[in-house]
């Protein structure tokens, strides 16, 4: 998976590479089996609401190291996630960052966060706080943070976002942007 990536252009930096090498994405993805977890281009649904509608996903590895590679974790970087998803992206920061206590994940969703903390312990990432609440508030209680990745897909940035950054910060998030027809 790893050297597909490197080839399309993503993890470039060798401590994404490393993190992605050494985690073990099947665990955060159980129901998945081991060829769709580790498809480099496949996000792997794992919640939904009633309709039938995506609500969490665990992000396609590609993307997911597009955006570590942008936001340039250094150790001991505090780390704010918006989106807890499968506790995975979190796996990922809390060893860019050398302590899983220095990142923290936000979730609205209960079910989301309880999978996400539970995978997160599995795996030997415990310490990271896995807080479910509403993610466009941010997170006071850890800022300010010197790094804060969105995971969602906001439409806008909020300013409880800004005003948690540590001077410095670096902010990823894949914004969405309206299409307005023409008619």
């Amino acid at each position: 998976m790893v050297e597909r990536i490197r080839k399309a252009g993503h993890a470039r930096r060798s401590e994404v590479e490393r993190v992605l090498l050494d985690t073990p994405r099947h665990e955060f993805v159980p129901d998945a089996d081991l060829a769709v977890a580790y498809d480099p281009w496949q996000a792997v649904v794992t919640h939904r609401f009633d309709d039938g509608r995506s609500l969490s996903c665990a992000s396609a590895p590609w993307l997911v190291a597009a955006m570590l590679d942008q936001l340039d974790v250094q150790p001991g970087n505090r780390i704010l996630e918006i989106g807890a998803g499968t506790g995975y992206n979190a796996c990922l920061l809390a060893q860019l960052t050398g302590r899983a206590d220095l990142v923290t994940t936000i979730d609205i969703d209960p079910d989301v966060t309880a999978k996400a903390s539970g995978a997160l312990a599995a795996t030997g990432y415990g310490d990271v706080h896995v807080i479910t609440g509403d993610g466009g508030l941010g997170y006071p209680d850890h800022a300010p943070y010197d790094r804060m990745i969105a995971t969602v897909s906001p439409w806008d940035i909020p300013a409880s976002w800004w005003q948690q950054l540590a001077p410095g910060a670096r902010l990823v998030a894949p914004l969405r942007f309206p299409v307005k027809s023409a008619c």
